[in-house]
């Protein structure tokens, strides 16, 4: 038995035009004039069979999006985000021209580009989202939170700068480091998973997926080896903890920051600093030197303190439940810890996060370029006598 297909009627004036699954002469968008047909703008026909559904608008007029619309493409590996809010789908199609963000709820676009540059069967997915365009007060509202690709991309640019602090030092000690001390990549899938919209009505689930993607873009950036190597340069055992294990990447950069610490701060020279170290531990009535051990004791606490919200990443790996069932008791207390509520976190939590670790991981930068120049001012030094 046979069937008939009927093929679809093809413009001979333009035989590769698409033919949208929907009306478009009725769809509709909201703009401040009212809403309008977006299709007014692809239409190349003279003759039209009928007028376009609500009012008539110029190229140039904005049209509004929740940035919801975007979560579709930023799990989609056909698809490219960028932090800018364009949408690129490989080579076939891309809004590109006049797309921004506004905050981290809003997109807005022209809506000539919109017709233009997006295929009509993806016009029903971002009409979901179309909204009516906002008020000035709810502008101001919106842009006065940071963006969350800008702050994410401020992270990176402070790693960056710590690695290099990190090289410095290594070179004053004339340490040959193979690779480098931080190894991550603002393109990595943590990074681009940190970027993600984050929707006002996301559960404290959320919360605790982005902090565990942000301590696999921080701290499994970091290479133990390069580290390892690093605090051999002090003494050969100098990597290792309490019953001679070899320390983790956080703990490494832990005890190179206070080495740093204690070589600005005390003038100690590199055989003193182990045994400085050791001596936290002990107890007070073991010293001798009773001042000097407060000393030790404040520079360890204040590393400690501004260190802390890498501390915070490591306890969220272990306890937020990535790849394992949550311990959301624990990961309370490690929030609490830092000055975060126990829960009902929300976005701008996670942006108080992304700016504490940053900071953290900048004022460590910090002792790490101040122990380098101290280095080398000290071989100058030594040259000058010799």
């Amino acid at each position: 038995m046979w069937f008939e297909i009927q093929p679809p009627k093809i413009d001979i004036n333009n035989p590769w035009a698409e033919e949208p699954p929907f009306d478009r002469y009725e769809f509709t968008l909201p703009t401040k004039k009212g809403p309008a047909a977006p299709a007014r703008f692809v239409d190349r026909e003279i003759n039209r069979e009928r007028e376009y559904a609500g009012v008539a608008c110029d190229f140039l007029q904005y049209i509004y999006f929740k940035q919801e619309v975007l979560s579709k493409y930023e799990r989609d590996s056909r698809f490219e985000v960028k932090d800018s809010g364009e949408v690129i789908c490989q080579d076939y199609w891309g809004l590109r021209k006049s797309i921004s963000r506004i905050g981290n709820d809003l997109l807005k676009t022209y809506i000539g580009d919109f017709a233009e540059e997006l295929p009509f069967e993806e016009w029903s997915h971002w009409q979901q989202f179309a909204v009516e365009p906002p008020s000035s007060e709810t502008f101001r509202t919106i842009n006065g939170e940071p963006k969350i690709p800008s702050e994410v991309k401020y992270l990176i640019q402070n790693l960056d700068m710590l690695n290099k602090a990190l090289t410095n030092l290594a070179q004053a000690m004339n340490v040959i480091a193979l690779t480098s001390f931080w190894c991550g990549s603002g393109e990595s899938l943590a990074a681009r998973s940190l970027k993600r919209v984050y929707p006002t009505t996301a559960s404290d689930d959320e919360f605790l997926e982005r902090a565990t993607f942000m301590s696999t873009l921080v701290i499994d950036g970091l290479k133990p080896k390069v580290l390892r190597q690093l605090c051999r340069a002090w003494d050969s055992g100098f990597h290792q903890g309490d019953g001679g294990k070899s320390l983790g990447s956080r703990r490494l950069l832990e005890r190179i920051t206070l080495s740093a610490l204690l070589m600005e701060q005390l003038q100690a020279n590199e055989a003193e600093i182990p045994m400085l170290v050791r001596r936290i531990g002990e107890q007070s009535a073991c010293i001798r030197d009773f001042d000097l051990q407060i000393e030790i004791k404040n520079l360890y606490d204040r590393m400690r303190n501004d260190l802390a919200p890498l501390a915070f990443l490591y306890d969220l790996r272990i306890h937020g439940g990535l790849a394992h069932r949550p311990n959301k008791k624990k990961a309370a207390a490690a929030a609490k810890e830092l000055g975060l509520p126990a829960e009902d976190w929300h976005r701008s939590h996670f942006l108080d996060l992304i700016r504490m670790v940053a900071t953290s991981v900048s004022k460590a930068t910090d002792y790490l370029e101040s122990a380098a120049g101290e280095y080398m001012g000290r071989q100058l030094s030594k040259r000058h006598k010799n």
